[in-house]
């Protein structure tokens, strides 16, 4: 039991989680594709991340004593889909956690370490976030919960730092024209909320108590969106959506254009640094659920009781070809600055969006089709 943790730690970890893809991708893309009306885009997507909080909540009622969501996977795919689901998640972790290394290298190039290479510092950062990796959840877990007041109480100051410099003509009027690019910027909030969301699921195995799922999963999701919504808010009302939507990286910016920070030195650095550790949690639990996955594909199959502390004894060293795996992908990802863009802005939301509302629930459909005795052979199960 003291391996365990509840549902307000564990949503502490996705929101930490979901900082990585808000702070890189929604201000500018929100600008881009709602123009002013782009800071609404969060309270837009809320509809759809409710809808997405009540299909995980239903599709994690599934899950057996002792079982987190790769052990789920593979036994609603059965004998015929569950394996080739289970490569295909760890295959998408591998990839996401590549891309967040190299991201997160390109960032602290752009803003601290001109000059530097892009390809050293995704190395150390895979380092780093293997050592992560080789604890339990639970410790992935409390990382968050601590930093979670930490990085919420910088960045909420910070955008009411912005919104005294912000321009009212920047954020409204909004009218009826802009409900139909609303609807198409919502995509990227739902991706962000869904996304982390669904990372942090990988995890649920360790709750204490899943019986309220849908409530703590929806009322969270509500809190992100209208989060997202106060951040492009604050980006939007002091640039303006047509600068918002050419800024690489518009918080960041931001940062280092409010005025209370011109009497200090170089104090957007310290905010970049504080930024690196959401990436780090983000590419550590990609790494533990690519790992784990990889494990149950290789005939690891932990008891109830093995698998609530994650006794790591069998196939062990799969976590250290995971993390190399990681930092290798991480060097081909994006290797000029208009293909990291474009891995950022389609191929990462778009293969994201895939996994989240194509492929789970085409697991879940083919776990309601099998006979009760038929199917994979789940961990819990053989207790």
């Amino acid at each position: 039991m003291r391996e365990q943790y509840n549902m307000r730690q564990l949503l502490s970890l996705g929101t930490v989680i979901a900082l990585t893809p808000a702070l890189r991708l929604f201000p500018a893309r929100a600008a881009q594709l709602a123009g002013r009306a782009g800071w609404l885009a969060g309270l837009a997507a809320l509809p759809l991340a409710l809808g997405w909080a009540w299909a995980m909540a239903r599709f994690l009622e599934a899950m057996q004593p002792g079982e987190q969501l790769p052990d789920l996977l593979l036994r609603l795919g059965g004998k015929g889909f569950g394996r080739p689901a289970l490569c295909v998640f760890a295959l998408w972790c591998l990839v996401y956690a590549g891309f967040v290394l190299r991201s997160g290298a390109d960032r602290l190039v752009g803003t601290i370490y001109p000059g530097a290479s892009p390809w050293l510092l995704s190395q150390l950062m895979g380092l780093t976030a293997l050592m992560a990796a080789l604890s339990t959840p639970r410790s992935l877990v409390r990382m968050g919960r601590m930093l979670l007041g930490l990085l919420l109480g910088v960045l909420l100051a910070l955008l009411t730092a912005a919104f005294f410099s912000a321009a009212p003509d920047n954020l409204l009027p909004v009218g009826q024209p802009d409900l139909w690019p609303l609807i198409k910027a919502a995509p990227i909030p739902l991706d962000i909320v869904s996304g982390a969301g669904t990372a942090l699921c990988m995890l649920a195995g360790g709750l204490k108590d899943r019986s309220r799922l849908f409530p703590a999963l929806g009322l969270w999701s509500a809190g992100l969106c209208a989060l997202l919504s106060l951040l492009s808010a604050a980006v939007i009302g002091v640039f303006g959506d047509a600068l918002t939507a050419q800024l690489a990286r518009p918080f960041f910016v931001l940062v280092r254009t409010l005025t209370f920070f011109r009497t200090l030195e170089r104090v957007e650095a310290l905010v970049v640094m504080l930024w690196i550790f959401p990436d780090f949690l983000i590419t550590a639990l990609f790494l533990w659920a690519g790992q784990y996955s990889l494990r149950l594909l290789c005939g690891y199959r932990p008891d109830t009781a093995q698998h609530a502390r994650l006794d790591m004894g069998e196939g062990r060293f799969l976590i250290w070809v995971c993390g190399a795996a990681a930092t290798v992908l991480s060097l081909f990802l994006g290797r000029e600055p208009a293909a990291l863009e474009r891995w950022s802005a389609a191929f990462i939301p778009a293969g994201n969006l895939c996994m989240v509302f194509v492929f789970l629930p085409l697991v879940y459909l083919a776990g309601r089709r099998q006979k009760p005795d038929s199917g994979g052979t789940p961990s819990a199960s053989r207790s």
